[in-house]
C-alpha cells in the first residue's frame, strides 16, 4: 500500500538512500502498483494526499476512529483526576486514556524528578484507566507530568498534576 510505503520512507533511512538513488527500482521493490508510482513520480502533495486517503477509506473498519485501524493502537495519557496532592500525603490517582495494557507503570516526572506510583485495576482497551497510588512524602511542589509505560511504549501527559505544599496552620 502505498500509505505503508510512505510511512516506511519517513522513518528508515536506508529506504530513504535506496529511494535518492534509484527511485523506480525502490518503488518496484516495494511492491507500488503503476499507478501508485505515478502518483509518487507527480510530487504533487494533493494528489498523494488524495491517494492515501483512498486507501484509508478502504481499509475494513473494526473501530470507529480510522486512524487506530491504519496505525494500530496508541497507548495514549488523555487525562488525571484528581489534578493535585499535597506534600508528605499519599494520593491514589484515576489515570484515563487508550490502550493501556494489564501490566502498566505509572510516573509523576517533572525534570529528573521521578515518583514511581503503584498501579492497580487497570482497564483495558479504546477507553483505558487505570488506579494510581503515589507517596508524595518528599515530593517538590511543582507541576508533573503523568507518565504511562508498558513494554512496548510510553506517553506522558505534561503539566497534568500538581504537588501542593501543605498548609500551615
Amino acid at each position: 500500500m502505498l500509505m505503508f510505503f510512505i510511512a516506511d520512507l519517513a522513518r528508515d533511512p536506508n529506504l530513504q538512500a535506496a529511494f535518492a538513488e534509484d527511485p523506480e527500482h525502490t518503488m518496484e521493490a516495494a511492491g507500488l502498483s503503476d499507478p501508485q508510482r505515478a502518483v509518487l513520480r507527480s510530487r504533487d502533495p494533493k494528489r498523494i494526499a488524495d491517494a492515501v486517503a483512498r486507501e484509508v477509506e478502504r481499509l475494513p473498519m473494526r473501530s470507529p476512529d480510522p486512524v487506530v485501524n491504519w496505525i494500530g493502537p496508541v497507548l495514549h495519557v488523555t487525562a488525571v483526576y484528581p489534578p493535585a496532592g499535597v506534600v508528605g500525603q499519599v494520593v491514589k490517582l484515576v489515570v484515563y486514556g487508550t490502550f493501556f495494557e494489564s501490566a502498566m507503570q505509572c510516573s509523576l516526572v517533572q525534570g529528573q524528578t521521578v515518583i514511581r506510583g503503584v498501579v492497580s485495576n487497570v482497564v483495558t482497551g479504546e477507553n483505558s484507566r487505570m488506579d494510581v497510588q503515589f507517596n508524595l512524602g518528599n515530593a517538590p511542589p511543582d507541576w508533573f507530568g503523568v507518565q504511562a509505560r508498558t513494554q512496548k511504549a510510553e506517553s506522558t501527559l505534561p503539566r497534568a498534576f500538581e504537588v501542593e505544599r501543605a498548609r500551615v496552620r
